[in-house]
Formats: structure tokens, sequence, C-alpha cells
């Protein structure tokens, strides 16, 4: 397993469960290793891309505010709002770049040291579980991308194969304000939604995903600490007032790099978690004022409310990790306290009662050190809709 997951050499990318990420970060200028040209190029390039379509959004809000018209004002918020989460994704990992990559070469270092089988198993099964929801959610959110991309040409795809006696009505898949001819210009308002809602997936389901299986190897790191204990208090070592005290000195060693790990990644996060939840409670107040608007609508009610699902799932996403950290952090408590602690000097009785003391605080992702991100507050939200 230890051969199947890393090598001695290279970066934590040749790790089977990062290896997936190398593609997204080199499209988004985000990869470690990429040249400085090109890193700088293409966030320049991403960012552009959601400019360019966050002009016309604000130019229909205001245009639309203008006019007195709020309907078409409040449709085109949840598209401001999802492009402005996009950019405070992309620039908080690139401002925190250092931070990212302290990062990227401790979860290295982690798979390198680890020599114990099953530590190197505890490890594999934690990032594992991370692995898969982020695969689930990449291939969900692409999946439905594809759709949502196809669905402007359906009456084109209709005209052919069922052909009326008039062109049926063809609609963007938003609606902004070009100041062009949209129906002379279909097409190339067309191809500019789609590379737009290219880059913004891209960008959501590289930032998202790679946050769950970053959390997710904190919650190993937790647990091997907790096997660690369970372990050393059960070893003698008769040479040593009858305990091993070399176990316990790398229990503490491995409670603190998985406490200054989590440090990390809340420095990390916090400013852009508090932005993101900030603009994504906007966007989903908005949406489900428009989904109450238009029950006279279903057509029009449904579209909205699958926009405000898929917000809903957005939170959702971004909180669960920290619910996980919360989880697993407090466990590391309960570890010490079902291992055979009692049985041990004093001296380690009081180092171990200290990282119980310690794990007592569950280490919590927050926005802006104001909103915890945990299933409480999230479901507190959805009852509040």
């Amino acid at each position: 397993m230890l051969q199947k997951n890393k090598t001695r050499e290279g970066t934590v990318f040749d790790v089977s469960y990062y290896k997936a990420f190398k593609k997204y970060l080199l499209f988004l200028g985000q990869y470690p290793t990429q040249s400085r040209w090109s890193r700088e190029f293409n966030v320049i390039v991403v960012l552009c891309s959601i400019i360019s379509l966050l002009i016309p959004a604000i130019s229909q809000f205001c245009v639309s505010i203008f006019e007195k018209n709020l309907d078409a004002a409040m449709e085109s918020v949840p598209v401001v709002v999802t492009l402005a989460v996009c950019m405070i994704k992309v620039l908080n990992h690139k401002i925190n770049k250092d931070k990212f990559d302290k990062l990227f070469d401790l979860i290295k270092e982690e798979w390198d040291l680890l020599n114990h089988k099953y530590q190197i198993h505890i490890l594999h099964t934690t990032t594992k579980q991370g692995n898969m929801l982020a695969t689930a959610y990449r291939t969900t959110l692409l999946s439905f991308m594809v759709i949502f991309l196809l669905l402007p040409l359906f009456p084109l795809f209709l005209d052919v194969i069922l052909p009326l006696n008039e062109t049926r009505q063809r609609h963007q898949m938003f609606r902004l304000k070009y100041f062009v001819n949209e129906n002379q210009y279909f097409f190339s308002i067309y191809l500019h939604s789609v590379w737009c809602s290219f880059v913004v997936v891209i960008i959501v389901v590289s930032i998202d995903s790679l946050y769950m299986i970053i959390v997710h190897h904190a919650c190993g790191l937790f647990a091997v600490c907790g096997y660690q204990i369970e372990k050393a208090t059960k070893r003698i070592d008769v040479n040593v007032n009858g305990i091993s005290i070399e176990s316990f000195r790398r229990c503490a060693i491995m409670h603190n790099k998985a406490l200054q790990f989590y440090q990390i990644i809340d420095d990390s996060s916090r400013l852009g978690y508090f932005f993101q939840v900030l603009f994504n409670m906007i966007g989903i107040t908005v949406t489900a004022v428009q989904t109450v608007m238009y029950f006279h609508r279903p057509e029009e009610a449904l579209r909205i409310a699958v926009f405000l699902v898929a917000q809903q799932f957005h939170l959702l996403v971004i909180t669960l990790p920290g619910q996980v950290l919360v989880d697993q952090s407090l466990q590391f408590a309960n570890d010490i306290y079902d291992s055979t602690w009692y049985q041990m000097p004093t001296n380690i009785q009081k180092v171990l009662y200290t990282m119980q003391i310690r794990s007592t605080r569950a280490c919590k992702l927050t926005a802006g050190g104001l909103y915890e991100m945990n299933i409480e507050n999230f479901g507190v939200n959805w009852l509040y809709l």
C-alpha cells in the first residue's frame, strides 16, 4: 500500500489521491511547480473570463433597476453572486499560495515518514473517503454542466428533427445585457457563455474538492494520533520505567503536527469562507424569493428552484469538511480516554492529560471567525429558508 500511494521523491501530486488535481491546478495557474509566467498568464485568463461575464450580468441588473423591472434584476443577482464566489476562490488560493504549498509539502512528508503498516492504512482509509467524496462532487458538477450547456441548443435540435412552420424561440443560458442584437449574435453570445461557464465549473470543482481531500488528510492525522496513543499505552518496556517514552514522544509530535496542519488550513480559508458564505446567502435568499414569485409560472419556478438547490448543495459541500474535521478532532479525546492511561506513570499521565484538554476544543473551520462551518449551522439556514 505504501508503494501504491506514494513515491519517495517528487510532489504530493505523485500520490494517487492527488494526481487528478494536477491538470485542474495547471489550468487555473495554481500548480506549485508551475512557472511564474504560465501561472500569472493562466490566472489572468481565468479572471478575465469571469469578469467578461460579470460585466453583462451587472449591466442587466442596472438596466433592469432603471427600467423598474424587478424580476429581471433579481434574475441577474444569482449569476453575479456565483461569479463573485468563483473570483474569491481563485484569489484566495493565489493570495495564500505559500500556505497551500506548505500544506502540500506537509502532506507529502507524512506519506513519506509514516512507516507503520496500520498507520498508513488509517491515513489511506481517511484520505480515500475524502477522495471518493471529491470525485463524486466533480463528476456530478461536470455532468450537469454538460447538460446545462446543451439546453440552449435544444430548440435548434427540435427544428431539425421536428420542424414547425416557424422557427422556435431561442434562449441563452443566462439573461444578460450584451447591448447587441441577441438573435443576430446568438452563437457568439452562446460560445462566450459556454467558455465562462466551463471556467466557473472548473474553479468550483477544483478548489472545493481539493479542500475536501486536504481536510480529510488532517482527519487522518488525528486518527493516526489516536492509534498511536492506544498502542503506546499497551506497550511495556521494562528498561525505561516500565514504559516506552519514545512512543509517547512520537504521539505528542504527531498531535502537534495535526494541530499545525489544521491551523494552516484555517488561516488559508477563513477569509475566503467568509465571503463565499456571505455571497452564497445573498444568492440563496434572492433565488428563494424568485421561486415564490414565479409560482404562477411553473416552468420558470422549476428552473429557479433547481438553481436554488444547486446553491444549497454548494453551501453543503463547503460546510461538510468542517464538520468531518470537528468530529475527528473530538474523537481523539475519546481515544485517549479509552486507552489504558491509568496504568501509565504520573509524568506520562500529565502529558496525556494536556493532550486531552487540548483535544476537547474542536478544530473548527470558520468563515471570518463569525460563522462555524458545520452541519448544525447549515441545517439552521435550511430551516430558515
